[in-house]
């Protein structure tokens, strides 16, 4: 590597040529250039070459031959007659971070000879007439800026295989390798209309690999090792093309991803969470205490002001989504992983390369917002103990105050200072959980080290605040004492029971199916249900032992620390099984009112039953309650419940991009698969075109489906709704444009031209599936 970056410095400097290593570069070669640069400065492999600077395209405009015989001159210094040479575009416009103007500009391949060379650069520079390039700059209006146009002329490799990778993927933001791979030359590649066959990466494992690859392993992996490498150095995420020559890994090309701005969401964390159906208000509820308390703390974390409680999270097939997105940006602004939530929660698979959940070198420039972070979590207990000493008090005294005939707007007000008690305990209800499993999964590690299972060690009073706050425990006290050898009661046991059962319910009436979810019934609404339960045997105990930790066997000089950090982790966990206690009690109250208030609506005709308040978003309640003449609202109910039914037993994407819901789609119906590079969901009329000079039965709003894509392609792309192609990758030319275009594409799909013109076909660019319509 050293050798060739030596090389490369003694290209002969000119008025118009620069050496790739020169720093002229930066001003004189435009984007590509400048990246190739980047990739010789860190040692990576890049073919010898150098530019044609942009200098030399404004004075060839204004004195013609006389430029082309300096640069005569100075290409005769610099190549070799014998070799082959790639001569490409680098403009100040391509591999912008918004515009990439991928196949705008022209390159050319195996040009051999002086002559040949100067004539392919004018060629080149032709690129700024044409007309894609024309019709490029009207679809994107925002980048006006003047084009600088350079070009490159490097050595062609000899490639055995060549392709591209990406450092992460550049449809989800995640931290998987992508890398696409074919024989030959790219060029070879789609002469032959030959698909890449693909490898998928994260953490040292492989996602995806095919069955008998044109890679070798050792080779995916060290394309995959050196992109990670250059993404680091590059500090962005990256897209490469590589070409292998049987020896060594060139790298021809690097530029930033794009388009990594679209939010993904994610139901992996909140179906443990938050399961099941979400109701309107339950989600309206949910959204203004728990969402805008993760507000507060990004913004505590970051400085950053600008989130937005409703976008943290999505409400698609009444269902929660978590916007991974955004925590995945605020956990990398800490160095730590774009996953860091899903790791802490468990939910990452394993690997080797599988990072830990520590903060990197990013974390030096936070450091000052961080102090104070922390002390906010030095000082978390003695605030939690006293929140303990009021807030039960408050609720208890707001819940006598719902005993009384209110009026609606007195059941509204009650709600609202309902949620005004909750979104302290919200906030502890998310920090101690959260706290409790760092100091666990720290407390493992350390005790994996010394060869002790965690899983076998008991937490001190855990146990303890467990049986307090369990209403397990007391309703098997209950059934020995009044069940135990018996099925019936005598009147004396039955009054008996029915005041301990006054008293469980008000101690644990609050609990229900759920405890993020007040429309939820209560126990207390239940009772017959309750003594069903304390009548049915109980549960034995398990039999399992755990170890206490003064009887682990630990070095002298471990123990002292391990104990520490064991006593902080067990208080973590109390914590977080008192403050879950007090969160369900409180959120609990909700249910109270908005059935108060169901009533209400329900004697003025607005609703048909009180719990069909749960059916109507908290804005919508407000605005009902603040009119004078309240409409009905049972035909909007009756709907979301008609919409409800019909998405209960779907099958849910686990992942979804942007903030719009796709739909549902009937899996029964006849499919293709390919390679989904562009996001979005699009059905429309099938438009087959085999080629270009068919462009005039492209109408409007059609699916463009095609045997592949070029640059010459590229105005069809402003009337298509979405494009089918039976070839091409990520970095294939209709990818690109249709994620500039904001299209969702699918390629790679076979049999996709045999496609009854004008059937009605549904594109998943999430899935990769083309849906067919039945005739």
């Amino acid at each position: 590597m050293v050798g060739l970056f030596q090389k490369e410095v003694a290209i002969m400097k000119g008025q118009y040529v620069y050496s790739l290593a020169d720093r002229s570069v930066h001003e004189k070669g435009g984007s590509k250039a400048k990246n190739l640069r980047f990739l010789l400065r860190r040692r990576f492999l890049v073919p010898a070459g150098f530019i044609v600077s942009w200098e030399a395209l404004d004075d060839f405009s204004n004195h013609g031959d006389s430029v082309l015989n300096a640069l005569r001159i100075e290409l005769d210094k610099n190549i070799d007659p014998d070799r082959l040479y790639a001569v490409r575009s680098s403009a100040s416009v391509e591999d912008d971070i918004l515009y990439s103007y991928a196949g705008i500009f022209r390159s050319f391949l195996e040009v051999q000879g002086i002559e040949s060379i100067l004539e392919t650069v004018q060629r080149v520079w032709q690129s700024l007439e044409s007309d894609e390039f024309m019709t490029y700059r009207k679809n994107n209006p925002n980048d006006g800026d003047p084009v600088k146009l350079s070009v490159i002329v490097q050595e062609m490799v000899p490639a055995v295989s060549s392709g591209i990778a990406f450092s992460k993927n550049p449809l989800t933001g995640l931290s998987e390798t992508i890398i696409e791979a074919g024989r030959g030359t790219g060029e070879e590649q789609a002469a032959m209309k030959r698909d890449p066959e693909r490898w998928i990466g994260k953490w040292g494992v492989w996602l995806q690999s095919p069955a008998d690859g044109i890679l070798t392993d050792q080779l995916a992996r060290l394309i995959m090792k050196n992109t990670k490498e250059i993404e680091s150095a590059y500090g962005q995420p990256v897209d490469l093309e590589w070409a292998y020559d049987g020896k060594n890994l060139y790298f021809l090309q690097v530029r930033p991803i794009t388009r990594l701005d679209i939010p993904v969401f994610s139901n992996r964390i909140s179906k443990e969470m938050l399961p099941g159906i979400i109701k309107p208000l339950v989600w309206s509820v949910n959204t203004r205490l728990v969402n805008q308390t993760w507000v507060d703390i990004l913004k505590k974390l970051t400085g950053d002001d600008s989130f937005e409680p409703e976008k943290l999270t999505g409400h698609f097939y009444y269902r929660a989504y978590f916007n991974i997105t955004v925590f995945g940006r605020v956990f990398e602004r800490l160095g730590m992983p774009y996953e860091a939530l899903e790791l802490l929660f468990g939910l990452e698979q394993e690997g080797p390369e599988k990072p830990r959940m520590r903060p990197g070198i990013k974390i030096v420039f936070q450091l000052p917002r961080l102090m104070s972070f922390a002390f906010d979590f030095i000082r978390i207990e003695a605030r939690f103990k006293t929140l303990l000493q009021t807030k039960k008090k408050r609720y208890e005294e707001l819940v006598r105050e719902m005993s009384q005939d209110l009026s609606d707007k007195e059941w509204l007000d009650l709600a609202n200072r309902v949620y005004a008690e909750t979104r302290s305990v919200a906030y502890f209800n998310i920090m101690l959980p959260m706290l409790a499993m760092m100091h666990h999964r720290m407390l493992t590690g350390m005790l994996k080290k010394e060869g002790i299972d965690a899983r076998t060690l008991e937490l001190s009073g855990v146990s303890i605040v467990s049986e307090k706050n369990s209403p397990h425990i007391r309703l098997n006290q209950l059934h020995q004492q009044y069940y135990e050898g018996k099925t019936e009661l005598t009147d004396d046991e039955q009054r008996r029971l029915d005041r301990d059962l006054e008293l469980f319910l008000h101690e644990f009436g609050h609990y229900s199916d759920s405890g993020n979810d007040c429309s939820s019934i209560p126990w207390r609404e239940t009772p017959d249900l309750i003594r069903q339960m304390i009548a049915q045997p109980t549960t034995k105990k398990s039999t399992s032992s755990f170890i206490a930790f003064d009887d682990l066997k630990l070095p002298m000089f471990h123990r002292s620390y391990l104990k520490n950090f064991y006593r902080r982790s067990s208080r973590f966990a109390v914590h977080r099984e008192t403050i879950s206690s007090l969160y369900t009690f409180g959120y609990g109250q909700f249910r109270r009112c908005f059935i108060g208030l169901g009533n209400r609506l329900v004697q003025q005709n607005v609703l048909e039953r009180n719990d069909d308040v749960f059916y109507l978003y908290w804005q919508e309640l407000v605005e009902l309650v603040n009119h004078v003449e309240k409409p009905s609202q049972k035909e909007l109910v009756l709907q979301r419940k008609r919409d409800i039914e019909h998405v209960a037993d779907a099958m849910l994407p686990e992942m979804i991009f942007g903030f719009d819901q796709p739909p549902l789609i009937d899996e029964k119906k006849s499919s293709l698969h390919g390679i989904p590079t562009s996001l979005g969901t699009y059905t429309g009329p099938a438009r087959i075109l085999q080629r270009l000079v068919d462009f005039e039965r492209l109408h409007q709003g059609d699916v463009l489906v095609i045997p592949f894509s070029d640059v010459g392609w590229t105005p069809l792309f402003a009337k298509a709704g979405a494009v089918v192609a039976e070839s091409g990758g990520i970095l294939s030319h209709s990818s690109i444009v249709a994620r500039e275009y904001r299209i969702p594409a699918v390629v790679s799909v076979s049999g996709a031209c045999r496609i009854a013109e004008g059937t009605m076909i549904t594109v998943n660019g999430y899935t990769g599936d083309v849906f067919i319509a039945e005739t």
